[in-house]
């Protein structure tokens, strides 16, 4: 399956098992997709995703799987999910693949962050980007991001309590850049636009993503020079970044896999 979804209202990807019954947790993207599966098909289903996106964040290709009997797949199967499913999840496609696919085997992700810029937030972008009160040095923030390119151990962007066997990944594109707002077309570039992190790699640490984009903003303000980037990848220390980045500007773009034509779709978002 390859899947959209805004998770503004959500707990994130997993379901969150609760030991209180009066307690009033969001429903999560996991346990909805699979409550539609299973509702229209009449089996119970496990759905594993590429990866666990947290409360708040959104993605644009995120990839999952399942396994169902042949005969309750169809070529509208996507149709009637999506009919009954909210409008802030929705099924981009999905096909029968081999038994042996996994989603959680990509061999590369790609993550973007957003700031808004402007005088004051537009309503219709506050749950999908970061609004940032001051004007951000786009061209110091990226050629801070630079730094992160290649084989690097990144421990000092790393949450606590991850649960990895290794906190060394492989950066292959990092870039910060500014772009229009699309709508209404009446603002101007010079006073309202985005500013875009987008880092794609061989994998991403527990809010990496976000403590990457909270530090990068702070640079972005003048508040801390670009090396600080290189230093804190040297130090392996958590306490020597910045903020973690809000939720609402984080989006999953895209999840890579090889280049098997069974599974050719996916990396066609």
């Amino acid at each position: 399956m390859l899947l959209a979804y805004d998770g503004t209202d959500y707990c994130g990807w997993q379901i969150q098992r609760g030991t209180g019954v009066h307690e009033n947790r969001r429903p999560s993207i996991e346990g909805t997709l699979t409550a539609v599966i299973q509702e229209m098909c009449g089996e119970s289903v496990t759905l594993v995703a590429s990866g666990r996106t947290d409360a708040g964040v959104h993605a644009s290709g995120q990839v999952a799987h399942f396994s169902l009997e042949a005969k309750r797949f169809g070529k509208h199967f996507a149709e009637g999910l999506n009919s009954l499913l909210p409008p802030s999840i929705q099924v981009l496609d999905v096909r029968p693949v081999p038994n042996s696919f996994r989603a959680q085997r990509s061999v590369e992700k790609q993550y973007s962050y957003y700031f808004q810029q402007g005088p004051a937030p537009l309503p219709h972008l506050r749950t999908q980007t970061y609004w940032n009160r001051y004007d951000l040095n786009v061209e110091a923030m990226d050629g801070a991001i630079q730094s992160l390119l290649g084989e690097h151990d990144f421990l000092g962007f790393c949450a606590a309590g991850a649960q990895v066997s290794t906190t060394v990944r492989t950066i292959h594109e990092a870039n910060v850049i500014r772009i229009p707002i699309p709508e209404p077309a009446c603002l101007s570039l010079e006073r309202f636009c985005l500013v875009r992190i987008r880092l794609r790699g061989t994998g991403f640490l527990k809010q990496m993503v976000r403590n990457i984009a909270g530090t990068l903003r702070e640079i972005g303000e003048g508040r801390r020079p670009p090396e600080d980037i290189k230093a804190i990848l040297d130090s392996k220390d958590r306490k020597n970044a910045g903020p973690t980045g809000s939720p609402e500007g984080l989006w999953l773009d895209r999840v890579f896999y090889g280049d098997d034509d069974d599974i050719a779709f996916l990396n066609q978002v």
